[in-house]
C-alpha cells in the first residue's frame, strides 16, 4: 500500500516529507519501477546520464508527479568529481553564482529531463533528492521557475550548499531543506572560512591578516530556505535556527575527541532521515513545530 500524499499542499507537511523521503530513497535503485509503485503509487520514467552518472526518475499518477534525484554513489567516480568541484560560477539559468560541479551535472542531464517532463501534463509537480540529489533538486526548481513552470514544493534531505548568498537571497521558492541531527553534509561546502578564524589580536595580527586575505579567495556559499531540523530527541522544527545545534555538535566533537563525527555519517543516511521523520528517533513520536520568528524560540 502506497504512503499518503497531499498534492495540494505547498507548505511543509510531515506526510509529504515522509513520502518524498521514500522517493529519494527509491531513486538509489537501479530498477525503481516496482518499488516506486508499491511505496508511492507512481508509474516511473527513469533517467541516467552516462558521463556524470546523474540518475533518478520521474514518477506520475493521476493526482501528482514527482521528480526524484539520486544522491552520491560512493562507488561512482563521476559523482565524486561532481561533488568535489566547489568553484562558484555564473550561469545564465541562475541569479548569482552556483556550484560548478552540481550545475554542470544538471546542464548535461537537462535535455533528458526536458523530454521526461512532458509526461507531467497539468499534474502538480514536486521535486526531491538526498545529498547530491537534493542539490540537483534545488537547481532544477530554480531553472523551472525561470521557465514559468514552477513546482509546488521541493523537499531535500541532507543536501549540501549549492550557491552564493546572491543566489540564495533571490531564491524564494517553496523549499524544505530537511537536516537530520548531526548530519555533516549540509555543512559543505563551507559558508565562509572567515567564520572559522579567530578575532585579530596584537599577537597574531599579521598572521590573521594573511589568513583573512586567503579566505577572501575561497568561494563563499550559503543555504536556501526553509530549514527543517530533526534534533537529537526527535523533535522536528520548521524554519529552525541551526546555530545552537551547530554549537552542540562542536562541543560533542571536543568531548568525544572527534568520535561523534561518526554519528554525523550515520545521520546522513536516507534511511535515518525516514526514521527521524516517522518519529522513530529513540522511540519518541515527532511532532513538527515552527520557530517563533519574533523571539527566535520554537513554538
Amino acid at each position: 500500500m502506497a504512503y499518503a500524499f497531499d498534492p495540494a499542499d505547498s507548505s511543509f507537511n510531515i506526510t509529504n516529507a515522509i513520502y518524498l523521503a521514500h522517493a529519494a530513497d527509491v531513486a538509489y535503485l537501479r530498477s525503481p519501477s516496482a518499488v516506486a509503485w508499491e511505496r508511492l503509487g507512481l508509474v516511473v520514467y527513469p533517467f541516467r546520464h552516462r558521463v556524470t552518472r546523474t540518475r533518478g526518475f520521474l514518477g506520475v499518477c493521476d493526482t501528482h508527479a514527482v521528480l526524484a534525484f539520486r544522491g552520491s554513489d560512493p562507488l561512482t567516480l563521476p559523482n565524486w568529481v561532481t561533488d568535489s568541484i566547489v568553484r562558484l560560477v555564473e550561469r545564465d539559468e541562475f541569479d548569482g553564482r552556483v556550484h560548478l560541479g552540481f550545475s554542470s551535472a544538471l546542464k548535461k542531464s537537462w535535455p533528458k529531463l526536458e523530454s521526461l517532463l512532458g509526461h507531467v501534463g497539468d499534474r502538480p509537480l514536486f521535486l526531491t533528492g538526498h545529498s547530491l540529489g537534493g542539490a540537483l533538486a534545488v537547481l532544477t526548481a530554480c531553472r523551472l521557475a525561470k521557465q514559468d513552470r514552477p513546482v509546488v514544493a521541493t523537499y531535500t534531505f541532507g543536501a549540501p550548499r549549492v550557491g552564493d548568498p546572491t543566489f540564495c537571497d533571490g531564491y524564494n521558492l517553496p523549499t524544505y531543506r530537511v537536516v537530520n541531527r548531526l548530519d555533516l553534509v549540509p555543512e559543505i561546502p563551507l559558508a565562509s572560512l572567515k567564520k572559522l578564524l579567530p578575532k585579530p589580536s596584537t599577537k597574531n595580527e599579521k598572521l590573521l591578516a594573511k589568513l583573512h586575505r586567503a579566505a577572501d579567495r575561497v568561494p563563499c556559499y550559503d543555504h536556501v530556505k526553509t530549514l527543517v531540523y530533526i534534533d537529537l530527541d526527535g523533535t522536528i522544527t520548521v524554519d529552525a535556527n541551526i546555530e545552537p545545534w551547530t554549537a552542540n555538535a562542536v562541543a560533542r566533537a571536543i568531548t568525544t575527541r572527534g568520535k561523534s563525527f561518526l554519528d554525523g555519517v550515520a545521520d546522513h543516511l536516507i534511511g535515518n532521515y525516514i526514521r527521524g521523520l516517522q518519529g522513530q528517533v529513540r522511540g519518541k513520536k515527532s511532532r513538527p513545530r515552527r520557530r517563533d520568528s519574533s523571539s527566535g524560540k520554537s513554538e
